[in-house]
């Protein structure tokens, strides 16, 4: 008996355990570990973490992390109130009233109020302080209404004003007695002491030689930031001198996970088995700008031809068909962008037909010339990612009609120097950073093709002038996209420049940590909107029974 019982009790031990376990991993589920350190590794110098000053992609991310915005961008690439609790908007659409919460504080006990508002932006008006910010808003008023109310006065309606807000708040407390020439070249900058952010700045620092050194920039998870302490208890950045040593640091697991744009040497990683890719679209896109005050661009015969020898498909190819077609001047997903309004397809014999037409006939040798002069174009890109290998092809399918180039590899850091401000091509492949919103006025309106502008096709047309004004000045989306198919209309008939692929972003980290999610973005660093609630790592919540 005694020995039928003991069966029985464990029997009944065993079904209770089953029991467990089967309730278990029904009803259990993996969450992000708190308090763990992750690891995100970036190329790009650390010389600047102040927020309007930051230029690379590692110090973009610094101080995103550690400068708290009065907006900040969320899934949908939509600006949502961050600093600020709510806004009014004036009867004439130039007047935005900005109302701050108050829960907002720096690391050193501070509260972020309108003071600190009202001085950033008064720095970056300030043309002493030389930020790249300044044209954008030399010609808007900042003023402190009260300790939590900022007003902001614009020149003329402009319906995307709220993208302009995701710049990082700066501490007035901290430097309003540094001259604006030198606030650049402060130690602030460097090694901002106090932080708004969800993490706060612990240090930098460089490690390796002049030939290859990479720097690492440590933070702590703001226990007091006011919209929620993250889980991480730390984030680590590693920021590399190439891509290559970038990826390498990801194989042998220096860093848990890689953010670049989409290139070449990240397909090196797409066979191992221990890490997810996510390749999210960006709103910035790739073009082939034609310098319309070039002798050789001004007939627009030989600008249309140029865009039928280009073999689009060919070319997203070579990029291992990871990236979109760029078919005009706006994007999928932008309001206005209309998939019937696309620029013209290959057709490399319509091509031929156009230059005989505009004069320039097919020597013996298989180039173009015409009254004596070839068509030869000086055609210049970046020396980093994939430019070089897209320019080659570029120029491979554009000699099949007879034309031949001069072309010019430009370091990134001496492209806008020596290339763009003196306009120092015929042909430019560079990308774009345009954004969510479709507003393209920067790009293709005609006062801003000037040294310092970014109409880098040097494109006048009082048509499209009138459009991208009217466009960025109306709230009725209707009308946007009334006044935006126009404008694409006129801009596929000039042909300024020829839409190449729209690049991705792309994140590969290790399985088993929670971080970015796959999803359309507006700008790189738009990938830490949630990053309160990544982690380095799970744990497995169980039901209480």
């Amino acid at each position: 008996m005694a020995g039928a019982w003991l069966l029985a009790i464990a029997a009944l031990i065993v079904a209770v355990f089953w029991q467990s376990t089967q309730f278990s991993a029904l009803y259990s589920a993996d969450i992000p570990a708190e308090g763990t350190t992750y690891t995100e590794g970036v190329v790009g110098a650390v010389d600047n973490l102040n927020p309007i000053f930051a230029s690379t992609p590692a110090e973009k991310t610094v101080s995103r992390l550690v400068f708290a915005s009065l907006f900040y961008h969320d899934k949908r690439s939509t600006p949502q109130p961050e600093l600020v609790d709510h806004y009014t908007l004036d009867e004439t659409g130039k007047v935005y009233t900005m109302t701050m919460g108050k829960k907002a504080r720096w690391s050193d006990g501070v509260p972020v109020t309108a003071r600190d508002v009202a001085y950033t932006f008064s720095v970056i008006k300030d043309a002493d302080t030389h930020s790249q910010l300044y044209s954008s808003w030399r010609n808007i008023t900042v003023e402190q209404v009260d300790d939590y109310t900022v007003r902001f006065t614009l020149p003329a309606p402009y319906t995307p004003f709220l993208n302009a807000l995701t710049i990082g708040i700066l501490p007035e407390h901290m430097l309003s007695k540094v001259r604006s020439s030198e606030l650049r070249s402060h130690a602030f900058s460097r090694n901002p002491t106090v932080s708004s952010g969800p993490f706060v700045f612990r240090d930098v620092r460089t490690i390796g030689d002049s030939k290859k050194s990479q720097s690492i920039v440590r933070m702590d998870g703001n226990e007091d930031y006011f919209l929620g302490t993250p889980k991480l208890s730390h984030f680590q950045l590693h920021a590399y001198g190439s891509r290559e040593d970038l990826v390498n640091a990801f194989r042998v697991q220096e860093v848990a996970a890689i953010s670049d744009e989409s290139s070449a040497q990240l397909e090196d990683l797409s066979d191992n088995k221990s890490a997810v890719r996510f390749d999210s679209p960006l709103y910035n896109a790739v073009y082939a700008f034609l310098q319309m005050d070039s002798p050789l661009l001004k007939d627009v015969k030989v600008r249309n031809a140029l865009e039928l020898a280009t073999d689009q498909p060919a070319l997203l190819k070579q990029l291992h068909n990871r990236v979109q077609p760029v078919t005009g001047p706006l994007l999928n997903g932008q309001l206005g962008y209309d998939p019937a309004l696309q620029q013209a397809p290959t057709n490399v014999e319509a091509a031929k037909k156009l230059l005989d037409d505009a004069g320039w006939k097919l020597g013996p040798d298989g180039k173009r010339v015409k009254d004596g002069q070839p068509l030869k174009l000086q055609l210049v890109t970046l020396s980093s990612g994939d430019f070089p290998a897209i320019a080659q092809t570029l120029m491979n399918q554009w000699a099949r009609i007879g034309v031949s180039f001069d072309s010019q590899l430009i370091r990134p850091d001496d492209i806008q120097q020596n290339v763009i401000i003196p306009r120092a091509y015929d042909v430019l492949l560079y990308e774009l950073a345009i954004g969510a919103d479709p507003d393209v006025y920067a790009y293709w309106h005609s006062s801003q093709a000037t040294d310092r502008g970014f109409n880098l096709s040097e494109y006048k047309s009082a048509s499209a002038d009138d459009a991208l004004d009217s466009a960025r000045s109306r709230n009725d989306p209707a009308l946007r996209i009334a006044k935006y198919r126009s404008f694409t209309q006129r801009w596929l008939a000039d042909v300024p420049a020829i839409g190449l692929y729209r690049p991705n972003l792309t994140y590969i980290q290790t399985r088993g940590v929670t971080s970015f999610s796959s999803r359309n973005l507006g700008d790189p660093i738009d990938r830490f909107e949630n990053v309160r609630f990544w982690s380095a790592s799970k744990t497995r919540l169980r039901p209480t029974l």
